[in-house]
């Protein structure tokens, strides 16, 4: 019982290091900029605004997590999802998220309208 305990604490552990890599917004953004495929890292660059250090850094905590992956093409790096269910959870959170500001007021309805969750269906499971 007790090495079942310490396997489960041990996954809960994993899981919220992934967590944590997925907690920051530029990390976000560039999860959904991959959602179309691979980019090398300049284009990443000239789409989020950041500079490039910054992307590369962000770029190398996802890929040691196995969150992006890497490939050379010609003198470039295209990064690419490692697993598409990662943005699916994304998309996941930013629902229940909308949802719970809907609650709060017109703010989630001007947010719906401005910014897309995502393509992954959503059911309300609440009854």
């Amino acid at each position: 019982m007790t090495d079942d305990r310490t396997q489960t604490r041990q996954l809960y552990q994993l899981q919220a290091e992934f967590c944590r890599v997925l907690a920051d917004p530029t990390r976000i953004e560039i999860l959904e900029l991959l959602a179309e495929g691979p980019l090398p890292v300049k284009r990443l660059v000239e789409l989020t605004g950041q500079r490039q250090a910054k992307i590369s850094q962000h770029l190398a905590i996802m890929r040691q997590l196995g969150v992006v992956q890497a490939e050379r093409v010609g003198t470039e790096m295209h990064y690419s999802l490692t697993d598409r269910r990662i943005l699916e959870a994304c998309h996941l959170t930013r629902a229940i998220l909308i949802d719970q500001l809907a609650c709060r007021g017109s703010w989630a309805t001007q947010l719906r309208e401005q910014i897309p969750v995502g393509s992954t269906p959503v059911t309300d499971t609440a009854e």
